[in-house]
């Protein structure tokens, strides 16, 4: 199978994520199916997919032509049977695994060997949910930011059968219509970008609980500080850009260990590869010899939203 052979599109679901995740495909020229339960929900659906048509016209991302022509792609049934002709379905139901599992089921028996069935499920395992299907080579799992028809990042995580071919392809998918997919290399509950966001919004809550700052001020901290920073770098390449990459071996080991001794759920092994990690030095990826044209390139694009977010041009 190859991305060409991607003609048609399915989405099992069209709550708050599902008709979101149809838009991107419809938007980009792919003919769309959303599937729900009853004609309430698929009326529901199609308003939400026309309120957010329209406001990507009144902002200027798209033409309310391209906008007409986009909504004219989808099509909506109670009929799940109208999903068996899709090359490629994303379910986005409840997340509870015996629904997401017996949907699966349904797909699998329903739809044609080649058809590609992902989940956007944002907690459990791709591994789990695909118990008993028999094209375990075709399922994958893409997991989708809310609001999803706006929001570019999303992560993805093979099976325990899920090919490479499948992988790949969904892949292309996603970038052909202007994700930028993420491949995790590991199945974890949570996935990877939801454990980072965990982690950040718990220490939020406990910060709050133990009346450090108000759940305002705690929001706007965010916001102005790592958050103003977080279009440009992550965690790996802040790192890289504030020059840690540099320090001396005893300062980088003595760092190591303290991220260590503050994550004790850390296996062995992990905890090897982190100290060798610190112990060779350089940077993650910034290349070393260009470090200064990289500090530029963050400092420009960071003055530009400065402009915009908070100062406006001064004179």
């Amino acid at each position: 199978m190859r991305l060409s052979d991607i003609k048609k599109v399915g989405v099992a679901g069209g709550g708050t994520m599902g008709f979101g995740i149809a838009l991107n495909f419809a938007l980009w020229g792919y003919p769309t199916t959303i599937y729900d339960l009853n004609d309430q929900i698929l009326e529901k659906s199609a308003q939400r997919v026309k309120k957010a048509l329209d406001i990507f016209v009144t902002e200027g991302l798209i033409s309310r032509k391209r906008a007409e022509e986009t909504f004219k792609r989808f099509s909506f049934t109670s009929d799940m049977a109208k999903l068996a002709d899709s090359d490629f379905i994303t379910e986005c139901i409840v997340e509870r695994l015996s629904d997401k599992q017996e949907l699966f089921n349904k797909l699998d028996k329903m739809c044609p060997p080649q058809t590609i069935i992902a989940s956007n499920t944002s907690a459990l395992l791709m591994s789990d949910i695909g118990k008993g299907v028999k094209r375990k080579d075709k399922i994958i799992l893409t997991h989708y930011f809310d609001p999803p028809h706006i929001v570019p990042g999303l992560e993805m995580v093979k099976g325990p059968g899920t090919t490479d071919e499948t992988f790949d392809i969904t892949y292309d998918l996603m970038k052909k219509v202007r994700k930028v997919p993420v491949k995790v290399l590991k199945e974890i509950p949570s996935h990877l970008l939801n454990t980072i966001q965990r982690a950040m919004r718990y220490a939020a809550i406990r910060l709050w609980a133990e009346g450090v700052a108000s759940a305002e001020d705690i929001d706007l901290g965010i916001r102005a500080s790592f958050g103003f920073r977080s279009p440009h770098e992550g965690a790996m390449m802040h790192a890289d850009l504030n020059g840690s990459w540099k320090w001396p071996k005893d300062v980088s080991a003595a760092r190591a260990e303290e991220m260590i001794s503050s994550m004790p759920e850390l296996s062995g092994e992990a905890k090897e590869k982190l100290r060798k990690r610190y112990a060779e030095g350089g940077t993650w990826f910034v290349d070393p010899d260009r470090f200064e044209e990289a500090v530029e390139v963050r400092d420009r694009e960071y003055a530009r939203r400065l402009k915009e977010l908070y100062w406006g041009r001064v004179d």
